[in-house]
């Protein structure tokens, strides 16, 4: 594999699906076009990581100096409104090495602490693997990432290709973006595998079957966008449980294979807002917020 190959790592995909869900989605706009952005800082963290292999105890300080700065200034000049002006005041009124220092040690952060430090940290992670990983705090179980600790951001149904030891389902963690496999009808909140206690929501004409309640109402939220009764997320469904209350949002790529679980669980913000009306928490927010 060619250097040029190794430093873009995985952010091509992640960047041609975000300009395909632009198209697709326009009223995700917002958290795409600052996705987007976010890329190209994420891509170049991620190659310059590589070359400077900083060890588990200067992670801190190399994110800190050498990442933050990159997230403001293009969460500054591309965010919606309200971020650009929250994001400019924290990082001016706060230590950078706070924020990641908290990120990495698994503590409660706001919102706009909890971007910037996750926009930062996530692709020195990705970049440097289970050596510097392993060494963020979080427990080592089923529910929880194998190598940092993290809780899930996302499930997501395997191509072929994939070990299907698990049925086929894994979890992606919302901090380091490794994968682990995890049991179908098994909650990644609080371990509930009782079928009865663990509604999925479909919309109809979900092409991953339409098992469980329907989605209904996105219509009245998208405009015109959605025509001649076609599900606008036919990959996703609401996976939640009634025990925690928690939810994630499943990505099946068996339905769609060019989907990329980490971009189109970004776009799916109607799903969102719906499981939220019902009363369920994602289990994690994800990087936008939602």
């Amino acid at each position: 594999m060619g250097q040029a190959a190794v430093a873009a790592g995985p952010f091509a995909d992640r960047r041609s699906r975000t300009r395909d869900l632009l198209a697709r989605y326009p009223f995700a706009r917002e958290v795409l076009d600052l996705y987007g952005a976010l890329l190209g800082v994420q891509e170049n963290a991620y190659g310059e990581v590589i070359s400077a292999r900083p060890g588990a105890p200067d992670l801190v300080a190399y994110v800190a100096e050498r990442v933050v700065p990159a997230v403001v200034e293009v969460t500054v000049a591309t965010g919606p409104e309200k971020l650009r002006e929250a994001v400019a005041d924290r990082f001016h009124s706060s230590n950078p090495r706070e924020l990641v220092a908290a990120w990495i040690g698994g503590e409660q952060q706001d919102l706009v602490d909890r971007y910037l430090a996750r926009a930062s940290v996530g692709p020195v992670l990705e970049a440097l693997g289970a050596d510097v990983a392993s060494s963020c705090i979080g427990p080592r179980d089923e529910r929880h990432c194998k190598t940092c600790g993290g809780v899930p951001q996302l499930s997501y149904f395997a191509v072929a290709s994939e070990d299907l030891a698990a049925g086929g389902r894994f979890l992606l963690c919302s901090r380091c973006h490794s994968t682990w496999g995890y049991a179908r009808m098994t909650c990644p909140g609080c371990g509930e595998d009782s079928s009865s206690r663990l509604p999925i929501f479909n919309e109809e004409g979900n092409a991953s079957g339409e098992r469980g309640s329907v989605v209904r109402g996105l219509e009245g939220r998208l405009g015109d966008h959605r025509k001649e009764n076609k599900a606008v997320f036919p990959h996703i469904r609401i996976e939640a449980c009634e025990s925690c209350r928690g939810y994630l949002l499943n990505i099946d790529l068996l339905a769609d294979p060019d989907a990329v679980p980490i971009v189109d669980e970004i776009a799916a913000l109607p799903l969102d807002l719906y499981a939220g009306e019902r009363g369920f928490s994602k289990i994690t927010p994800n990087l936008m917020g939602f």
